[in-house]
């Protein structure tokens, strides 16, 4: 839910200012006797607030005070968007797209590709004090073979959404902790698991007006159910560092590598280690924001069994600031 208060706004400056204190409205949102009405207003401002979401014409704006924000977000530069795009926390609704290339997989050394929705973000304010940001990844596969005389894959592989309880009076720290949920999307059983799982994750990222960002998110995951010595089961471990290092105009060089561990796999076959990194680059289309990164990994610890020695990522990411 969206709260929306009546506001004012200055002429010298075009900033636009509740009427109602944060909270004093989130109080009066939860009376159910409240007086305060709670829709959209048109308003007036001499210079243009770019960061409300709908300009009608020169003179009016339509858009919502955000209680959390406390006044209309104001425009971020593209090296800002793409600082605030890397974190697992943003207040920003995020959707990235990715193709993953995945090269020498199984005994046919054969290419594994992967369309996913990667990490998108929909994040939601529940008072003064907190948030919930949620984290969806869904993969689709074609994937070769994983033993000879077998056929390839296609289909949709387990996703997962995360649950982040995230403070909302982060500046230049910020984290957030929570469950996982994953869900029995695989259509066949060479992509995924037929159940249910959960686990817990943490995750931290801290940004200033600095060039450098760095955080984490890791979980762990195991499936609901089953034998111990069923292969319909599922017990992974993610870390997912991520480094970058931003430049001028929205551009930026790092790393972000998935580390896993499948703890069900034998001693010396559980972890796989990419190295490597990439370059990104923020912008606008049509008044839409985007970030564009480019990315490539060499697996450095794998599995001999998938031998999955390198691998190329494309990512589009649509960016939603408030």
């Amino acid at each position: 839910m969206i709260l929306v208060s009546l506001g004012v706004v200055s002429p010298s400056s075009g900033q636009l200012s509740p009427l109602l204190s944060n909270s004093a409205l989130i109080k009066e949102s939860e009376n159910p006797a409240t007086t305060v009405i709670t829709l959209p207003l048109l308003f007036e401002a001499e210079s243009e607030p770019a960061g409300l979401p709908l300009r009608l014409n020169k003179d009016w704006f339509w858009g919502p005070i955000i209680p959390s924000l406390g006044r209309a977000a104001t425009a971020l530069s593209d090296t800002e968007l793409s600082k605030e795009a890397e974190n697992p926390v943003t207040r920003f609704i995020t959707l990235p797209l990715r193709y993953e290339a995945e090269f020498n997989d199984g005994p046919y050394k054969g290419t594994k590709d992967t369309f996913e929705i990667d990490q998108a973000v929909l994040p939601f304010i529940l008072n003064a004090d907190w948030a919930l940001i949620t984290r969806t990844k869904f993969p689709a596969v074609t994937q070769p073979p994983k033993k000879l005389r077998e056929d390839w894959e296609s289909g949709l592989s387990n996703g997962y959404t995360t649950f982040f309880l995230s403070p909302e009076h982060g500046t230049t720290f910020f984290w957030g902790a929570g469950p996982v949920l994953y869900y029995p999307s695989a259509t066949n059983k060479a992509l995924g698991v037929n159940k249910w799982g959960s686990g817990p994750s943490l995750a931290f990222l801290r940004k200033d007006a600095g060039p450098w960002v760095w955080g984490v998110v890791v979980n762990n995951i195991w499936s609901f159910g089953g034998p111990s010595h069923s292969s319909e089961r599922t017990n992974s471990f993610l870390l997912n560092p991520v480094i970058t290092y931003h430049f001028d105009n929205g551009w930026s060089v790092g790393s972000s590598p998935n580390i896993t561990a499948n703890w069900l796999s034998k001693n010396g076959q559980q972890w796989t280690v990419p190295i490597g990194g990439g370059i990104e680059k923020v912008f606008s289309l049509a008044g839409q924001h985007m970030k564009m990164s480019v990315d490539a990994y060499y697996n450095a610890i794998r599995p001999t069994a998938g031998n999955d020695t390198a691998l190329v990522q494309v990512t589009l990411t649509l960016l939603f600031p408030p």
